[in-house]
C-alpha cells in the first residue's frame, strides 16, 4: 500500500521517509548516550534494525525507501568533504609526520582487499558478490562507485562497508588495549583505514585528535583504493 502511495505522492514520501530515518537515528544516538557510549551499542546497529523492523511492518520495499532516501544517500558526499575542517585542524602535526601517516593506510589499504580476497577464495560465491566485498574498507559513497566498475553490486557493497565499519567501531577499544595502542595518531588512521565514516565518527567521539587522523585515513585510503581496485580487476580479468 505504502509504495503505491510513493508512487502517487514521491516528494511527500521522500520526505516522510527521510524524516522517519533521521529520527531513529537520533532515537539511536539517545540510546547509545544512555548506553553510557559503548561502542557495541553504536547507534548505527539500533538505527538499521528499527528501520528494518518499520520497513518489514509497512510493506515497504528496500528499493522504494532508497529512492524515497536518495537525498540523504547523495548528502554523504558533502559530509565526506566536510571532513577537510577537522583535518586542517590538525595540518601541522600530518606536515610534520608525512611517511609516518602514508605507509601505515598503503598498508592497511593494501592489506584490507588482500585479506578479503584469501577469506573468498575457497568460499563458493559469485564473482560480483567477492568483488562487492573488496570495497569494505572504503566509505560508502566511493564503494557505490567503485564496486560498479569493477563489476560489483552497488547496494550489497554499502551493506559491507557499513557492517565493516560497525565492527571495527565496536572492536577498535579492545583491540588498542590488547596491543597497548596509545598513539592517538596511531588510533585515529587505523580507524580512519579500516572502518571508514564509522571508525572515523567513533575517533571523533574518543577525541578531536584521533577523529581527524581517522579523517586522513579515510580520505587518502579511500582514494587510493578507489584508483587501485579497477585497475587491479582490469589486469586481471
Amino acid at each position: 500500500m505504502l509504495n503505491t502511495y510513493s508512487e502517487q505522492y514521491p516528494l511527500v514520501s521522500a520526505f516522510m521517509w527521510s524524516t522517519i530515518t533521521v529520527g531513529v537515528y537520533l532515537l539511536s544516538l539517545i540510546v547509545f548516550r544512555l548506553l553510557g557510549r559503548r561502542p557495541a551499542f553504536h547507534p548505527m546497529i539500533f538505527c538499521i534494525a528499527m528501520l528494518a523492523v518499520v520497513l518489514f511492518y509497512t510493506g515497504v520495499t528496500v528499493e522504494s525507501y532508497q529512492g524515497d532516501t536518495s537525498l540523504l544517500t547523495w548528502l554523504l558526499g558533502p559530509a565526506t568533504v566536510a571532513l577537510a575542517v577537522p583535518l586542517y585542524s590538525q595540518i601541522r602535526s600530518i606536515r610534520g609526520n608525512g611517511l609516518g601517516i602514508m605507509l601505515p593506510i598503503l598498508i592497511g589499504g593494501a592489506i584490507a582487499p588482500i585479506l578479503a580476497l584469501a577469506g573468498l577464495y575457497f568460499v563458493p560465491l559469485d564473482s560480483d558478490v567477492k568483488l562487492s566485498l573488496l570495497t569494505k574498507s572504503i566509505t560508502s559513497p566511493l564503494a557505490i562507485e567503485t564496486s560498479q566498475h569493477i563489476g560489483g553490486i552497488p547496494g550489497l557493497a554499502v551493506v559491507i562497508v557499513i557492517f565493516t565499519g560497525i565492527v571495527g567501531a565496536i572492536f577498535a577499544s579492545i583491540t588498542y588495549r590488547i596491543f597497548r595502542v596509545t598513539s592517538p595518531q596511531a588510533q585515529g588512521l587505523a580507524l580512519g583505514t579500516v572502518a571508514h565514516a564509522i571508525g572515523t565518527a567513533q575517533g571523533f567521539q574518543m577525541s578531536q585528535k584521533i577523529g581527524a587522523f581517522a579523517t586522513i585515513g579515510l580520505c587518502i585510503n579511500g582514494v587510493l583504493t578507489a584508483i587501485i581496485l579497477p585497475i587491479i580487476f582490469f589486469l586481471i580479468s
